[in-house]
């Protein structure tokens, strides 16, 4: 149980707000947005309903329709082209009784017919764009969170003028953006201590670029193959940094907006696990260990933003797969070490394999269960 309690400090993304957790102040009791922090949070594209000396929601609303995305089984194969595989997996964390798997993914393509022509006038085109993204829940309702995510963000992706890649990082933070509008929209006051990290993925099948937006730990790494005739050899190549508030950039814009980035204080007086986000230095609330999100609306004024961090590569012959996933698998498996079991059963053509192998081995990794819930999209090139 020790052991448990001690892996649950270490890996939570957010200690608040959890019924594990003592109860504290809400969002105004202390640790308030000021003023300077109402006019920091405008600039960094805070939530418009947030307002000096707190945070304040409004009552939950239906969301505005919005064409949906075509799911990668239901896609033709003129539309795959590029791609030769998809394989998706998941696991829930299996230490909690009852857990509800807080993770999401979506893999699919804008709607439309035929091949990409660039002509969006008629409504039956598309550029070609496929998406790949998954989402990690934290917090009570991140499932919630993560859901509204997955729906959302890839419909916003396919309803920018012109498709994605006609202005591929604008796009990407512009879906972001109106995505967390619609948490905050679909969740109003529940949003509070509730969010989900989230990497994109909008691959160009003509151009073989892929351009990646993230927020949080999850992450995107590639697995490179390199046809040494003495040694071939796998590598691994994140196209990721995690964003963790105790990055030099990120510390500083969250200590500007009042927010303090320090670990969990232990039992002990000691600290415990990774530096998180807290609105003082009494360490109470919220807590959270990533530095970007989607959601969490008490962090908002803390200097936790849901803006991407924006990245391109364009692929190589050397590029076999990619592996987007969250950090259940990052936090037991290092890139390498994940890159390595999934290029043993591509090898033998095997992708399915390939995911759950990576899920038993993180299994392994944590004594005989899932410590958290462990979700991963694979891209066969």
């Amino acid at each position: 149980m020790a052991n448990q309690d001690q892996k649950f400090r270490e890996r939570a993304s957010v200690m608040f707000g959890r019924p594990s957790m003592r109860k504290a102040p809400r969002a105004g009791a202390g640790g308030l947005c000021s003023c300077f922090d109402g006019c920091f949070s405008a600039l960094m594209g805070f939530p418009a309903d947030q307002v000096a000396g707190g945070v304040t929601y409004a009552d939950p609303q239906p969301l505005e329709p919005m064409e949906t995305c075509i799911p990668w089984a239901e896609l033709g194969p003129e539309r795959k082209a590029g791609v030769k595989h998809v394989e998706v997996g998941s696991g829930a964390k299996e230490c909690a009784v009852g857990w509800v798997n807080q993770d999401a993914t979506t893999a699919c393509a804008p709607p439309g017919n035929g091949e990409a022509t660039g002509d969006f006038s008629a409504g039956t085109t598309h550029d070609g764009s496929l998406f790949f993204c998954v989402f990690d829940g934290h917090g009570k309702l991140g499932h919630e969170v993560a859901a509204v995510a997955a729906e959302r963000l890839p419909a916003h992706l396919a309803a920018q003028p012109g498709g994605p890649l006609a202005a591929p990082k604008k796009s990407i933070e512009a879906a972001f953006r109106k995505t967390d509008d619609d948490i905050y929209q679909s969740l109003g006051p529940r949003v509070e201590y509730s969010g989900s990290t989230g990497v994109a993925v909008v691959m160009d099948p003509i151009s073989r670029v892929l351009h990646v937006g993230n927020v949080g730990d999850s992450r995107a790494v590639l697995g490179q193959y390199s046809p040494d005739g003495r040694s071939p050899r796998w590598n691994a190549r994140a196209l990721t940094t995690d964003l963790k508030p105790d990055l030099p950039d990120e510390r500083e814009r969250i200590e500007l907006s009042g927010g303090t980035v320090m670990a969990l204080e232990g039992d002990d007086g000691t600290d415990v696990g990774p530096a998180r986000v807290w609105d003082s230095v009494a360490r109470e609330k919220p807590g959270l260990a990533v530095s970007r999100s989607l959601g969490d609306g008490a962090s908002r004024c803390l200097g936790v933003i849901a803006e991407p961090v924006v990245t391109m590569h364009q692929l190589q012959p050397m590029d076999r797969f990619l592996l987007i996933a969250t950090d259940g698998l990052w936090d037991s498996l290092g890139n390498e070490q994940a890159v390595r079991i999934t290029s043993r059963y591509l090898e033998r053509n095997l992708p399915h394999v390939a995911i759950k192998a990576l899920i038993e081995a993180v299994r392994r990794e944590e004594g005989g269960q899932l410590v958290d819930d462990t979700t991963i999209i694979l891209v066969v090139f």
